[in-house]
């Protein structure tokens, strides 16, 4: 199997490592030895999860087919009126593509390239169409109503026929000219699965779904891909915040079912257990949940989050990406949220747990405000289990109360989950409870949570799709 120029890289450090660790296992003479190890492809695709029984991203046909049935009975019923009723699930949405003044995207800093780049924060017309297909393509699955269908259809075909990709400089992988530029991984993930739930719809020509398939591969597969190899020069190092990898890890399981793609699969599943060692960032879910605590209000296990001591903002912003991440990879038949005894639940609930309000507190904290600063909280910052945590790139002394609160549709998906695998979740049970409670409808989605990214990050309509 031919190996990539990642591939060389890791087996370059792999070898020098086993010479000066292991040396005594080399047969000495042997120059056949370092030619006849594996790649590291070949130590990636563990499995192989081909055919794809689609669709088979965050929704199947069997999940469509559930809630199908129960859009007459609460919560579903109120949870699909509402997405009915937003603005990005309309027939009349159109594209934003004339943000991109260059056909290329951008997310950079105002200070360094508002001058250079009319166009330089355009990934916002991108966020907001993501959302837009994701609640058309839901919209029509759930009415079949094809009017959803061909808009989700339309706004696609525009992205892949106007958007070069990324904005790089020099024409190299890594030569992305903003980090900020990696967080449009966001967003892939979600526009991919509006693809997912429309790949079989027969007002998309065949040629258009083939030629989205490869935009998405061409446009974001080799950066996130080349993003999680080595972090801009910091593989190794845990070098970013969880968020940062989860946005990349979902943008390659995304594209790797979209394009039936083993090997993509292979790889982000694999980042996340770590099982080969070969990945060392915040990705790996010992890593994203770097400490288990007894909780000292019930039976359960509370999983410290990596982001946690920077703000709550962020760390709910985890819940929502490792949710999407391990409901994917559900879907294709491995069981992510039970992995290593269920960190990744266990990481939602301590999240949850912490940033749970009051029932006054949820009332007067609005969807969009960014956290809430008052005494509305369930549980004292001051006693709340928390290890300081310190990597070669942050030190969190203790958990941060900045933004506690933010609100962010995430919290359906796992309790779904629990519920329906007859495990613990009660924080997150709590939560969805108040948003049904005070919001009528429970999750909401873009457009509920304002009008920055934070309102973006995440899909939502979690109480229409995964309630039991």
């Amino acid at each position: 199997m031919k190996k990539n120029i990642f591939s060389s890289i890791i087996l370059a450090a792999t070898a020098i490592f086993g010479m000066a660790a292991c040396s005594s296992e080399i047969p000495e003479g042997n120059a056949d030895y370092f030619n006849n190890l594996p790649t590291f492809e070949e130590r990636i695709v563990t499995k192989n999860y081909l055919p794809l029984k689609h669709p088979t991203m965050l929704h199947t046909s069997a999940d469509i087919a559930r809630v199908k049935g129960q859009l007459t009975a609460s919560p579903w019923k109120e949870a699909y009126e509402h997405l009915c009723q937003s603005a990005y699930a309309q027939s009349s949405y159109t594209d934003g593509t004339a943000a991109l003044l260059d056909g290329y995207l951008k997310r950079m800093d105002q200070k360094n390239w508002s001058g250079k780049y009319a166009d330089y924060n355009n990934y916002t017309a991108f966020m907001r169409d993501a959302a837009a297909t994701y609640q058309l393509a839901l919209r029509y699955q759930l009415s079949g109503e094809t009017a959803y269908a061909d808009a989700a259809v339309k706004v696609m075909n525009a992205w892949k026929d106007k958007c070069k990709g990324l904005l790089k400089l020099g024409g190299y992988t890594d030569s992305i000219p903003d980090p900020n530029e990696f967080l449009i991984m966001i967003n892939v993930h979600q526009m991919a699965n509006a693809a997912e739930l429309l790949r079989d719809y027969s007002g998309w020509q065949a040629s258009d779904f083939q030629g989205f398939q490869s935009w998405m591969k061409n446009a974001f597969y080799s950066v996130a891909l080349q993003y999680l190899m080595n972090h801009q020069g910091g593989q190794g190092t845990q070098h970013a915040w969880l968020n940062w990898d989860l946005a990349s890890m979902t943008a390659v399981l995304s594209i790797g079912i979209l394009n039936d793609d083993n090997y993509a699969i292979n790889f982000a599943i694999n980042y996340f257990k770590n099982e080969e060692g070969m990945f060392t960032e915040n990705g790996n879910i010992k890593n994203a949940v770097p400490y288990i605590h007894d909780d000292p209000d019930s039976q359960e296990k509370l999983g410290q989050c990596e982001e946690s001591g920077r703000d709550q903002g962020h760390a709910t912003l985890c819940v929502a990406l490792m949710g999407a991440f391990c409901q994917m990879a559900y879907n294709l038949g491995e069981d992510l949220f039970a992995y290593d005894n269920y960190r990744a639940l266990d990481m939602a609930e301590y999240v949850g747990k912490y940033n749970l309000y009051t029932d006054e507190g949820f009332q007067k904290a609005s969807n969009t405000q960014n956290g809430f600063d008052g005494t509305y909280f369930q549980y004292d910052s001051a006693t709340f289990p928390f290890t300081a945590y310190s990597n070669p790139s942050q030190s969190t002394p203790k958990i941060s109360e900045a933004q506690r609160g933010t609100k962010r549709p995430a919290w359906e998906l796992f309790y779904g989950y629990a519920k329906a695998h007859n495990v613990s979740a009660i924080y997150c049970q709590k939560w969805v409870e108040q948003m049904r409670k005070y919001n009528g409808y429970g999750d909401g989605g873009a457009g509920d949570y304002g009008p920055n990214s934070g309102g973006f990050d995440q899909l939502g309509y979690g109480t229409l799709m995964f309630a039991r």
